[in-house]
């Protein structure tokens, strides 16, 4: 399934007759625009049901409104979606989780928070989105998608070390709490904000995390939005910790004339639709290594031998070395060196087992051969009866 976020800073006919456009939202399954500042729409999507709307707030009494957000959802999803809640700056779907075939349903939301305007407001609209997001969780998993005007910049939004036991002598914890998980997450944007900073701490109390920066298509963190002024990063997905397994990957495409904002997308499996894994073509593994308390230092001083440190020194010149291309004999050297240590520290077992596929070929043997070859014995064993 793949989910699609775009402010798309105001949303018209002209762009859902543009060819671009078209290409670029009608190929996810669902799409949010944001700050589109429309109480309805100005068209229908190609093979996507009526939008869900969040109709644009009007601040002052001049002016135009500002915010407002179109979902689209594709056709064939239009069983499996269905609209829980809304509000002024966001909007939750529940998306069945059987269809994904997953034991919990999926519970996601689409928002669009307005720039820093003053303390208390900022707190205050993170503050209902958090309990939002605690109430969703203890009823599935949740996916959160939006632009939060948040710069994010060197800010974990894990707890590090919190599943350390010393951390908590002073406070103890319940015995099914399960601690972050401590995924370094890369980012081009170094700089935060308040939004950042309340962003990270509701990541904290609610175990949700930044997609963005993380998997495959966006490993480097992009910069999600562009104007004359320079650069940032605001639109993120989090996903609750439990679905980061889903997760294939997620990707920032590259800004456009339609916009000042980049469109984000997250492609989760469907697990229903998936190939089983093929167990008859899988070998069992040679062996494993058996660590022992003083394997750790019996390990370092092998690397410490001289023939180690001459193997070493000599790999790092050939490293150095501008002319030397060959990658494969320089990792086979290292992994040798790594091997034949591990070897001094660590006591080896062998697995003797054969592989599956050969368990497999002479089960099939077995199976095509056994009645010939029992024939077969009996005719050598059995002494034909003379009658009379």
């Amino acid at each position: 399934m793949n989910i699609a976020y775009w402010n798309i800073h105001g949303l018209n006919e002209d762009k859902f007759q543009d060819d671009l456009f078209i290409e670029n939202v009608c190929k996810y399954d669902i799409v949010c625009f944001a700050e589109t500042m429309l109480r309805e729409s100005p068209g229908n999507l190609p093979g996507f049901t009526s939008p869900y709307i969040v109709k644009p707030i009007k601040a002052k009494k001049r002016g135009r409104p500002s915010g407002g957000m179109l979902i689209f959802i594709k056709a064939k999803f239009k069983n499996v979606i269905s609209e829980i809640k809304q509000n002024n700056f966001s909007i939750w779907l529940k998306i069945d989780g059987t269809f994904l075939n997953l034991e919990k349903n999926i519970f996601l939301c689409f928002t669009y928070i307005k720039p820093y305007i003053n303390k208390d407001i900022s707190e205050l609209t993170f503050t209902k989105l958090e309990n939002d997001i605690s109430f969703f969780l203890s009823k599935g998993e949740v996916i959160l998608s939006g632009d939060f005007n948040a710069r994010t910049g060197g800010l974990n939004d894990f707890i590090q070390n919190d599943g350390v036991n010393d951390n908590f002598t002073d406070c103890p914890v319940p015995e099914d709490y399960t601690p972050d998980l401590p995924l370094e997450r890369n980012q081009l944007d170094q700089k935060n904000n308040l939004h950042g900073n309340l962003l990270v701490n509701i990541c904290k109390s609610s175990q949700m995390r930044i997609v963005n920066g993380r998997f495959l298509g966006d490993s480097l963190g992009y910069f999600t939005f562009y104007n004359s002024n320079g650069k940032s990063t605001v639109d993120y997905m989090l996903t609750s910790q439990n679905l980061f397994y889903t997760i294939n990957n997620f990707m920032v495409k590259p800004p456009t004339d339609l916009s000042d904002h980049c469109l984000i997308a997250l492609n989760i499996f469907n697990f229903k639709n998936s190939k089983e894994i093929d167990k008859e073509e899988l070998w069992s593994l040679p062996g494993k290594f058996k660590w022992a308390d003083q394997s750790k230092d019996i390990y370092i001083d092998a690397l410490l031998e001289e023939k180690s440190v001459e193997d070493i020194l000599s790999l790092n010149k050939l490293i150095d070395d501008n002319n030397f291309n060959d990658i494969d004999f320089l990792v086979n050297k290292t992994n040798e060196i790594y091997l034949e240590a591990a070897k001094k520290s660590v006591s080896f077992k062998a697995n003797l087992k054969k592989s599956i596929m050969q368990r497999h070929t002479k089960k099939q043997n077995l199976k095509k051969y056994g009645c010939q070859m029992i024939a077969y014995s009996l005719e050598k064993k059995c002494v034909p009866l003379e009658i009379d």
